[in-house]
């Protein structure tokens, strides 16, 4: 039984890592037909489908064994030009500091940041000085709280209008901003919109946000500091975003440089077939195998924070070989290793579950497999686990009171 709920955990986790870059790669690793089959086999074409006389299927066979060979050649096409790009890549992620500010957009004193959010001694003043140095950070807090469901009115019925840094951190107030910080953070190191993989970002953020919020819940009735879970959870998907930026970035780079390169050889075939390659999901995935969770912990070693401790968390994350709950306690790992690895694991069932992607029996084994018992489910299904939930009071003070020192 150990052995078959391992393998189901790895194929669901498979699955899910589809899920992550596109729903229909996912449908159709479950033995599923996406919709877009679904309306092709409704339609009135399909419906008036005729049998196939036998030189029809002739002719069909004959093309299908070309195809084959031609996808062979495709094949190893696209291996050989992955073996250079990984070697280019896995070279870049060493240079975590390249990674940190170039890749992902972000200073090294952002640890000082976090260090500061959650001191007693934090204040507005001292958060607006580590903040007002990165301006994309300013920005975001300035745009969130000026969405039409924060609007509010001082004691005299006059709009406060936010339109400082300042400003928007009072309006905010430090509470909130423990939590509101941390999501903007986590929601600038996302990889980009791409046509390629338009529904990348949008999931990865619903993964990256959930497993946050879902470790806040869990830390706190654990008796773990929540922030500790919060951030934890937040900033586990940083590796996996900074090596799909840097896998999308790199591709065409290296495109170019191979198909000139076989173009100087004469080689005209190939350098057909290099230039028709595309950015491949079984490569990215392969990727965030090999080098996510090592990055992840070298890019928050990186913070080098003081107060907020979570760095052993992924330091000792690296070390889990086997996807399963009973595994991790075996090696004795940090409680925030043990606990992402908990809220990975019930995001993963979730997200799948609500993509009718895992069955009911599957799920059971599933999220035993990761720790997750009844009192974890009914704790986290009380959760809102796709929202930034911020309190701020439905009556503020005069806007001249947000610009007091």
């Amino acid at each position: 039984m150990k052995l078959s709920v391992s393998q189901l955990a790895s194929t669901m986790n498979n699955r899910f890592e589809h899920l992550l870059i596109s729903l229909d790669e996912a449908v159709l690793l479950s033995g599923k037909k996406t919709d877009k089959q679904r309306i092709m086999e409704d339609s009135e074409q399909a419906d008036a489908r005729r049998e196939l006389l036998f030189v029809e299927e002739v002719a069909i066979k004959n093309r299908e064994d070309l195809n084959e060979k031609q996808n062979q050649f495709i094949q190893q096409i696209e291996a050989e030009f992955h073996v250079s790009l990984i070697n280019d890549l896995a070279e870049k992620f060493r240079n975590t500091e390249y990674v940190l500010q170039k890749i992902l957009g972000f200073d090294a004193s952002l640890g000082k940041l976090y260090d500061v959010l959650y001191t007693e001694a934090c204040s507005i003043s001292r958060l607006e000085a580590c903040i007002q140095e990165m301006d994309w950070l300013s920005q975001s807090t300035i745009q969130f709280v000026k969405q039409p469901k924060y609007r509010r009115f001082d004691s005299k019925g006059k709009l406060i209008v936010i339109d400082t840094l300042r400003s928007a951190l009072s309006f905010v107030g430090i509470e909130s901003l423990r939590s509101l910080l941390p999501a903007l953070i986590a929601k600038r190191s996302l990889p980009p919109k791409s046509e390629l993989f338009p529904q990348l970002q949008q999931h990865m953020w619903e993964y990256t946000l959930g497993t946050g919020k879902a470790c806040q819940t869990i830390a706190e009735n654990e008796g773990i500091k929540w922030y500790l879970g919060y951030n934890t959870g937040l900033l586990s998907t940083i590796g996996r975003s900074a090596i799909t930026k840097m896998y999308l970035k790199s591709f065409d780079g290296k495109l170019r440089e191979k198909v000139i390169e076989a173009r100087k050889k004469n080689n005209l075939v190939q350098a057909e077939a290099i230039g028709n390659l595309v950015p491949s999901h079984k490569y990215l995935i392969s990727l965030w195998h090999r080098y996510a969770d090592q990055l992840t912990s070298d890019l928050v070693a990186q913070f080098k924070c003081r107060w907020l401790m979570i760095g052993i968390g992924f330091e000792d994350y690296t070390q889990i070989k086997e996807i399963s709950m009973s595994h991790v306690k075996e090696k004795n790992l940090h409680p925030l290793t043990e606990l992402l690895f908990k809220c990975q694991g019930y995001m993963q069932f979730k997200m799948m579950k609500s993509n009718s992607l895992i069955s009911k029996q599957a799920s059971m084994l599933y999220l035993r497999n990761f720790g997750i018992v009844s009192d974890d489910v009914v704790l986290l299904m009380k959760t809102n686990l796709t929202g930034i939930e911020i309190k701020i009071p439905k009556v503020q003070q005069a806007p001249r009171a947000l610009n007091e020192k």
